[in-house]
């Protein structure tokens, strides 16, 4: 049976703030106990490191994230899209994306490089390098698969930077070098996209920009019709579209992205049940509650203590 949104979501019309954090690269920084200068920058190790901020659990980040494997494989959940990550693939996320990756026990080794719109700038890669940064989709992660060898190198460059990073912090700074580095890393993974045929990149510009207004619009707006319009196209295209390139209807993206809000909010534990219904614009606390209950599987209570 065809699941659509409940009639008891109403929508307000007073702007709600963003009342809860992000977990970004300080708050990640400081969890695992790191101490170097670079505020823009990071390079998670997963064997250096345990993070229960970024491990089995939905959260929003404001940096970007280059995810290489190591050794065995992990799920990596973006916004709605779930990729089977392992040895030779590399996974971009991008910045605001709500992100949860799952892995377990020991078997899964991987490096991540953290960083911001700030730091992509501070590097050059906003102006003379500005093309390399058109690959960093809104909304949507970049996922490739690359050579073994270029594997190996992306690699070894991100484990320098990481060492660099994590030198004495009174010691002079290599900021230039850890800028060269980290260009030379953009630019390598940026070969395997511009080697994406360019009707592909086409075919997907719709889905990339209805993304991009769903993460933009979705707490006012959740009506297929309004995207519908504003990406100039009708309500039947649009949904045949993304169920044929991504299994999913419109409808159902947007049903997605509420529960996905409602699992960082209660992850986040700052807001009340009630004040995240009021929040997610749904008419009282027990219409948030059973919406909730019937696409998450539990009330946001018993999501909330698990």
């Amino acid at each position: 049976m065809k699941r659509t949104l409940p009639d008891s979501i109403l929508l307000m019309d007073r702007p709600v703030e963003n009342t809860y954090r992000n977990i970004d690269i300080p708050a990640i920084r400081q969890d695992i106990g790191l101490q170097h200068r670079q505020p823009d920058l990071l390079v998670y190790d997963s064997k250096q490191h345990n993070s229960d901020f970024i491990q089995n659990r939905p959260f929003r980040s404001g940096h970007f994230s280059v995810i290489l494997i190591i050794k065995g494989s992990m799920k990596i959940k973006v916004n709605f899209f779930e990729y089977e990550l392992a040895a030779k693939e590399v996974l971009i996320i991008p910045p605001n994306a709500i992100r949860e990756m799952l892995w377990e026990g020991n078997d899964v080794h991987f490096i991540s490089l953290l960083f911001t719109t700030e730091f992509l700038a501070e590097a050059g890669i906003l102006g003379k390098y500005f093309n390399v940064a058109n690959f960093l989709k809104e909304g949507m992660a970049s996922f490739s698969k690359v050579s073994k060898t270029d594997h190996a190198l992306l690699l070894q460059l991100t484990q320098i930077i990481y060492t660099l990073l994590n030198t004495d912090p009174y010691a002079p700074t290599d900021d230039e070098v850890i800028r060269n580095l980290f260009r030379a890393v953009l630019l390598k993974v940026k070969q395997y996209y511009d080697e994406i045929p360019v009707d592909k990149v086409l075919s997907a510009s719709l889905i990339y920009r209805f993304i991009k207004l769903l993460s933009q619009h979705y707490l006012s707006h959740r009506e297929v019709a309004f995207y519908a319009e504003k990406l100039g196209i009708n309500e039947k295209y649009l949904t045949q579209l993304l169920k044929r390139k991504t299994g999913k209807t419109a409808r159902q993206f947007i049903t997605e992205m509420v529960v996905l809000e409602t699992k960082v909010l209660l992850n986040e534990n700052i807001l009340s049940v009630k004040e995240i219904a009021a929040r997610l614009h749904f008419e009282n606390q027990f219409h948030f509650s059973r919406f909730f209950k019937q696409y998450a599987g539990v009330s946001p209570t018993g999501y909330k203590k698990g």
